[in-house]
């Protein structure tokens, strides 16, 4: 369905529901959000802010963040092989360095999530989510440097009620959630929910054995307690547990350069071979030239027998064109390296760690204890909370159905902070806030690749070795100490000024101790690792610290129009740069420097008609020094987080709601003439091509625009209502237009990964009793069965006509159209 056609549906829609709503609500209902710490209406808070309530979540059907961000402007969420990746304005924090904290700093119930990994959790009895933008350095601090995420939970009410609600589609995907809680006395109140999600089908299968491919699972559960022993008093305690499970991901290669003297794959890991996605091609049938699903995954062939046959077959000769082994120079020029395809080892698909399925695994707990203790006219408050995760992945970077490299990930941490904060009533003609932050954690970070060869191994590799793994654990102490101050000066009754700061000192402590592990002449797995002989572990510490200001004014042009000018700077810490240590060589450097935001930004936020029309607005410019990317340096196959230097984003971004009648709404919102770009990055990696055509290679990046940086969005969301009787019907739907824009690695700038602009539309119909507690709804969601690129290869196979000259490109897509059925069923208020 084109765009013409989708517009076409919602026009429609419209023109049949509207004649015959009835009376349902009176206005637009006030949103309260608490991006600056305190509970404010979204119409009063300087700062460009998108709002969803726990009911739209729900309505919607958002499993997650990444489903939410389809809908949010200017706001990405992708998950690739590695992890989770959050964009705001086109400025976020790729996967490549385990170490990262994300430039989109995360925070639920007042726990900061700085690791990307705690951000693929379910969400649940969600009351709120708000997505702030620009540079926020007063209220977040942590590293947010593009934006910062605030989820927040439902507590215990004054009356008990609940809900249950459960969802099945097509791909056998289900869900099922509930809450409930209310008062246990007049003081004590709790809260329990939880959620079941199932994905069984994401449209990717395995070539050999068609096992599928991306299905998950996610199991969460929390507990709230609300104790308020005196009016000026409340604490409340939560524990939330989640459990994510994943088989694979979802990805297949479209493109790769299947003539033996030019397919390439990893080179200085195996340089002596092929890229596997060619050979899978070839003797597997895998079909490069179209989207069939199918994707290589495990160490199910044995990589170097496959060769062997296909140059018996051909009656090649080493070093001709179509001879599949090892065809001239080792192209790294490395010297001291083992070359050739007789260095790969026979027998790798018999082996343990080849053929360990790509299996993604990660619980985590979070508790939080939180207090406002009312003293006069002033409040006291505390958030003391502890997280802690634990990963384990196994994945497979070759994409292929041969044993040739496969990698284990392990990760544990632990996060302790305490926040404290004086605040003074608002009601006055200088209201402010202080307050402190402590935190403190601990990153064990475990990666090991297993290679084919005994690569670099020297004379240390023990007689009859067949293989090598290189690897080691990031050991990562990190201690952050800030003490920030907020006050807003009533000048005026029409006009005020916005003051904030906030001192922040980061230390950080690191060490990699690379090791090493050996594959027998007969073993099945690989032995015990052990200390690199002559490798020392790379050490660093990192000390960051600065102010950071926040200034703003507000004038209330009329009593309901609000316009505001803000300038903030904030700043997000160096650190060490996770990347195992191939070979035995560490990162150089060990350690990066911090990145810098400084925002600028101008809005109107303003209610119209009665309170039916709802229109915010902000025009902005961000410049980034530093800014902190992961370069894949194909030399040495290894990533290697560095400062890019400058870069900016600029543009308008709007947000309105409109109660056309009392049963008839409609939102819109967007972003224009937006701009992200880079304005100064000499020495970038190399897309696919130019570095297939000389290595070691780099580019310059000055100009050019970042990654999923569309030039303009466009959503329009409406929602009808009507009686039938003595039921409600209910219609909404979820209209997405955007411009095109580079998928792909935050820093390749490949133009093949390139998409043009697209339409997405969701729909919604419930039908419920007016005065029940039930409701039963279908929706279809990208109905228009986009299947947006994620990752790679943007217009399928219309991009270039030689794509497969690029060489072991792939595409990662979402599932396209889906429909199913939800039941709710509630009881209170």
């Amino acid at each position: 369905m084109k765009t013409g056609s989708s517009l076409l549906l919602a026009t429609a829609i419209a023109a049949v529901l509207v004649p015959q709503a009835r009376s349902l609500a009176q206005g637009l209902e006030e949103i309260v959000v608490t991006a600056q710490r305190r509970e404010q209406s979204l119409q009063d808070v300087p700062i460009s802010v998108t709002a969803m309530t726990g009911e739209a979540i729900t309505e919607g059907g958002f499993s997650d963040m990444e489903d939410i961000s389809a809908f949010v402007p200017n706001l990405t969420m992708t998950d690739g092989l590695t992890g989770q990746t959050l964009i705001v304005r086109g400025i976020g924090t790729s996967t490549g360095n385990e170490a990262f904290e994300q430039a989109v700093a995360q925070f639920h119930d007042g726990i900061y999530y700085g690791r990307d990994n705690l951000g693929q959790g379910a969400f649940f009895d969600i009351a709120r989510i708000e997505v702030v933008r620009g540079p926020q350095p007063t209220f977040a601090g942590q590293s947010a440097t593009a934006g910062a995420i605030n989820v927040l939970t439902r507590g215990p009410e004054r009356t008990w009620n609940g809900d249950v609600t459960a969802a099945y589609g097509n791909d056998d995907e289900m869900s099922v959630e509930g809450a409930a809680g209310g008062p246990l006395s007049d003081t004590f109140g709790i809260r329990v929910a939880g959620r079941y999600y199932e994905l069984g089908d994401t449209g990717y299968t395995s070539i050999i054995g068609n096992i599928p491919q991306g299905v998950k699972r996610n199991t969460g559960g929390r507990l709230t307690a609300l104790w308020t022993p005196t009016d000026n008093f409340d604490f409340t305690f939560k524990y939330e547990y989640q459990d994510v499970w994943q088989r694979g991901t979802g990805g297949e290669y479209t493109r790769c350069d299947t003539r033996p003297q030019f397919s390439r794959g990893h080179a200085s890991i195996t340089p002596g071979i092929a890229a596997p996605c060619a050979l899978d091609a070839v003797v597997n049938g895998s079909n490069l030239n179209s989207l069939d699903g199918k994707r290589g995954t495990g160490g199910t062939l044995d990589i170097r027998a496959t060769i062997d046959a296909l140059n018996a077959a051909s009656g090649a000769a080493p070093g001709s064109a179509n001879y599949w082994g090892h065809y001239g120079p080792d192209p790294t020029g490395a010297p001291g390296r083992t070359r050739g395809l007789e260095s790969v080892a026979y027998g790798l698909n018999t082996v343990r760690e080849f053929n360990e399925p790509e299996v993604r695994e990660f619980q985590a707990d979070s508790f939080l204890g939180a207090f406002n203790w009312g003293i006069g006219n002033l409040t006291l408050s505390s958030n003391t909370s502890f997280v802690q995760y634990d990963k384990s992945d196994w994945l497979d970077p070759d994409y292929s159905s041969f044993a040739v490299y496969t990698d284990e990930r392990i990760e544990d941490f632990e996060q302790k902070g305490q926040e404290f904060r004086l605040s003074s009533a608002s009601d006055q003609t200088v209201s402010w806030m202080i307050g402190g932050y402590w935190q403190k954690h601990e990153l064990h970070s475990t990666i090991n690749v297993y290679l084919p060869t005994l690569l670099n191994t020297g004379s240390y590799a023990p007689a009859g070795s067949r293989a090598a793994s290189f690897g080691g654990t990031l050991t990562e102490d990190s201690e952050w100490l800030s003490g920030f101050f907020a006050a807003t000066w009533n000048i005026a009754d029409t006009f005020r000024m916005n003051l904030g700061g906030r001192y922040q000192d980061v230390s950080k402590e690191g060490v990699l101790p690379p090791t090493v592990s050996f594959l027998g002449a007969t073993a099945t797995e690989f032995g015990a690792r052990q200390a690199i002989p002559g490798r020392n572990p790379a050490r660093g510490r990192i000390d960051d610290s600065d102010f950071l200001p926040e200034v703003g004014f507000e004038f209330d042009a009329t009593d309901n129009v609000m316009t505001y000018a803000r300038y903030a700077k904030a700043f997000k810490a160096g650190g060490f740069v996770m990347s195992p240590p191939i070979g035995g060589d560490l990162p150089n450097p060990f350690t990066f420097e911090p990145e810098y935001a400084e925002g600028y930004e101008v809005g109107l936020k303003g209610r119209f008609f009665d309170n039916r029309l709802e229109f915010n607005s902000a025009v902005y410019y961000t410049e980034y020094t530093n800014l902190q990317v992961t370069l894949f340096n194909s030399s040495t196959s290894a990533f290697v987080t560095s400062n890019a230097g400058k870069a900016h984003t600029q543009g308008l971004e709007f947000d309105t709601r409109w109660a056309v009648t009392d049963a008839f709404t409609v939102g819109f919102n967007g972003a224009l003439a937006a701009e992200a770009k880079y304005d100064s990055f000499p020495g970038a990696q190399c897309n696919s091509l130019q570095g297939k055509q000389s290595s070691p290679c780099t580019q310059d990046l000055s100009g050019v625009d970042l990654n999923y940086s569309p030039e303009w969005q466009f959503g329009i969301s409406p929602e009808y209502a009507w009686s039938l009787g003595n039921f409600s019907l209910t219609a909404g739907a979820n209209l997405k237009f955007s411009d095109g824009y580079t998928t792909g690695a935050q820093v390749t700038r490949d133009p093949i990964d390139e998409i043009s602009s697209y339409e997405r539309l969701d729909v919604r119909f419930g039908f419920a009793p007016m005065e029940g507690d039930w409701e039963v709804s279908i929706y279809g969601r990208d109905v228009t069965d986009q299947r947006l690129k994620l990752f790679g290869q943007g217009d399928f196979p219309n991009k270039s006509a030689d794509r497969g000259s690029y060489d072991a490109g792939g595409v990662t897509a979402e599932r396209g159209a889906r429909y199913g059925a939800q039941v709710t069923f509630g009881f209170g208020n």
